[in-house]
C-alpha cells in the first residue's frame, strides 16, 4: 500500500531532492555486463542490456536497477555518469532491504543467480512461445520446443509464415492457444520470417535468434536474462525480469523537464516536461501557477488516457499537450515561478480525481481541497509523486 497527502508527497519529494552527492570510488566492482530490470531514467528501458565498461548516464531525479549474471544487483540513484564498475566500497552495504532506501548507491547479493531465477522460471516457459504478432527479433532456447502463441490481433488469424526459399508455412490454432514451430521453416539462428494475414498482405517480419542452453540450468534466470538482451530479445528478457521488478522495485515516476530537473526560463518561453515512470501506469499532472490555482494538464482531456507505458519517455508538447505550457509573465515584484506535479497510480484514478472533465482549467478552492482528500483517502494503491519548479528569470 503507498498513499500519502498532497502535502506530505511534497515533503517527501523535496527530502529527496535535497540528498547530497555522495563520493564514488572506482574498483567496486569488476566489469561486466548487467540487464535493466526497472529503470526511471530516460534511455533505458527494462530488458535493456549494458555491455561492461559502458557508461550510464542517470540523470538527478531518476534511477536504475540493474542486474549481473550472478545474480548482482545494483540500483543507482541519479545523478550518476560512468560505468558501472565505478561505485562506493560494497563493504558496508548489507541485504536486499537497502534497494528500497534513500541511499544513492545500493547493492545486494541475492544469493547468486539462483535467488533471482525461483520467481524467473515460473514464466519461463511463457517467455520463449514466441509470438507472430510481433514484429523485431524473438529468440529460443538451444534444443527446446519451439511454440508460437494466438496473436491478440484477429487480422493475422489465420497467419501465413514464409522464410526465403522455403515452403510458407499457414498457422490456424484451431486447436489451442499455441501451435508448434512449423516444420516447413528452419529453426536456426538468424532465420529471417515473414508474417502475413489471411489476405496474403504481409503486415512485418520476425528474425529468430537461437540462444545457447548450455550453462543456464534451474534458476539460472539472471543468466538466462542476460543472454536474451544480448541476442537483442529484450521483450523476452523484460518479461523473464518483471518478477524481480514487482518484488524489489516499487513504483516510481520521473519528472523533469528538456532543461533538467531544476529549469530556469523566460517569461513565455515554451516548457517541455520530461517523464518515464518504471512500470505501466495512470499518470495525473497538475500546474501550480503564480495565483496559486492547480490546473490539470495531463490527460489533455476527458477522452485522452491516463495510461502510460513503463520505461518509455514521454514528452508533453505537441499533441500529447495541445495546449502548449509557456514560462509565466511577470508581473511587477511578484514571482512567476510556477511548479508542475505529476502523480504516478497504479490504477485509473480518473473517477476520483477533480478537474477530469475540464483539462487546462483552474480547479476551485474546493475542487484543490477535494483533490487533497481524495490522495490522502486512498488504499490498497501504489501512488508516488513527482514535482519540478520552472523559474523565471
Amino acid at each position: 500500500m503507498a498513499h500519502r497527502t498532497l502535502s506530505g508527497l511534497v515533503a517527501a519529494a523535496l527530502t529527496l531532492v535535497a540528498v547530497g552527492a555522495v563520493g564514488v570510488t572506482a574498483g567496486g566492482a569488476a566489469a561486466e555486463p548487467a540487464v535493466v530490470v526497472a529503470s526511471t531514467a530516460p534511455g533505458y528501458a527494462q530488458g535493456q542490456l549494458v555491455p561492461d565498461g559502458v557508461a550510464v548516464t542517470v540523470p538527478d531525479g531518476a534511477n536504475a536497477m540493474f542486474l549481473f549474471a550472478n545474480g548482482r544487483m545494483l540500483r543507482v540513484k541519479g545523478p550518476f555518469d560512468g560505468p558501472l564498475d565505478r561505485m562506493p566500497d560494497a563493504s558496508g552495504w548489507t541485504g536486499v532491504g537497502n534497494l528500497v532506501g534513500g541511499e544513492r548507491f545500493f547493492q545486494t547479493d541475492l544469493g547468486a543467480a539462483r535467488a533471482v531465477g525461483t520467481p524467473m522460471q515460473k514464466g519461463e516457459e511463457q517467455v520463449f512461445t514466441l509470438d507472430p504478432g510481433r514484429p523485431g527479433t524473438q529468440c529460443v532456447k538451444s534444443g527446446g520446443t519451439v511454440l508460437l502463441r494466438k496473436p491478440a490481433d484477429p487480422a493475422l488469424i489465420p497467419a501465413t509464415l514464409r522464410a526465403e526459399g522455403r515452403e510458407a508455412a499457414v498457422l490456424r490454432w484451431d486447436k489451442g492457444a499455441a501451435v508448434p514451430w512449423p516444420r516447413e521453416l528452419p529453426m536456426a539462428d538468424g532465420t529471417a520470417v515473414s508474417v502475413a494475414g489471411p489476405d496474403g498482405r504481409v503486415r512485418h517480419s520476425l528474425t529468430l535468434r537461437v540462444i545457447a542452453a548450455e550453462g543456464i540450468g534451474a534458476g539460472q534466470g539472471a543468466e538466462l536474462a542476460l543472454r536474451l538482451a544480448g541476442a537483442g530479445c529484450a521483450a523476452q528478457a523484460a518479461a523473464l525480469l518483471d518478477p524481480v521488478r514487482d518484488s524489489v522495485a516499487p513504483l516510481n515516476l520521473y519528472l523533469a523537464t528538456d532543461r533538467g530537473l531544476y529549469p530556469t526560463y523566460r517569461s513565455g518561453e515554451a516548457v517541455t516536461l520530461v517523464l518515464q515512470t518504471n512500470r505501466d501506469a495512470h499518470l495525473y499532472c497538475y500546474l501550480r501557477n503564480t495565483r496559486g490555482q492547480l490546473t490539470p494538464i495531463y490527460p489533455p482531456g476527458p477522452s485522452a488516457s491516463s495510461l502510460v507505458e513503463g520505461h518509455r519517455t514521454l514528452t508533453l508538447v505537441g499533441d500529447r499537450m495541445p495546449v502548449p505550457l509557456r514560462a509565466a509573465e511577470r508581473s511587477g515584484s511578484l514571482s512567476a515561478d510556477q511548479e508542475v506535479r505529476c502523480f504516478a497510480a497504479g490504477r485509473d484514478l480518473g473517477a476520483d480525481l477533480p478537474g477530469r472533465q475540464d483539462a487546462f482549467r483552474p480547479l476551485t478552492d474546493e475542487a484543490a481541497a477535494r483533490l487533497e482528500r481524495t490522495l490522502a483517502s486512498l488504499k490498497q494503491t501504489e501512488l508516488v509523486m513527482a514535482q519540478v519548479i520552472l523559474r523565471v528569470e
